[in-house]
């Protein structure tokens, strides 16, 4: 003949654990905290209410609906501020690059023309000041 889960007026830690489909120990941490009421009875056992299990279960204890609606919708909206965000970010970096290159290329179109006229003056021939002196 198989127990019941747990008895209407009380329940174990066990007991507690098992409908709220959580571990004993953290069942222990919450009476620890005194986030979940419980009291000892006359052999110094954990007993707890249905009514302050169900009250801690309600602020503390995720049930798969709650993760798949709730928290999985604020985690979309999260990702798609971050990727909003990133996009953002290589808009302006790609910006930026776009500008860089072109100034280097102004730079190296500088450089090449300054270039150009130092070889020109490299390539004439050297002339004196003094037209009557020769060098």
């Amino acid at each position: 003949m198989s127990e019941a889960p747990h008895t209407p007026s009380h329940m174990s830690p066990a007991q507690a654990a098992q409908v709220s489909n959580v571990s004993r120990w953290t069942i222990m941490r919450a009476i620890k905290t005194q986030d979940l009421q419980a009291s000892r009875d006359n052999r110094n056992q954990w007993r707890i209410t249905p009514e302050a299990l169900q009250n801690w279960r309600a602020h503390t204890v995720r049930t798969s609906n709650n993760l798949h609606t709730s928290h999985t919708q604020e985690a979309v909206a999260e990702l798609h501020e971050k990727l909003a965000a990133e996009t953002a970010r290589a808009d302006v970096a790609e910006a930026i690059l776009a500008h860089e290159r072109k100034a280097l290329a102004a730079t190296e179109s500088d450089r090449d023309s300054w270039r150009a006229m130092a070889e020109k003056l490299a390539d004439r021939p050297r002339r004196s000041w003094w037209p009557w002196k020769k060098s």
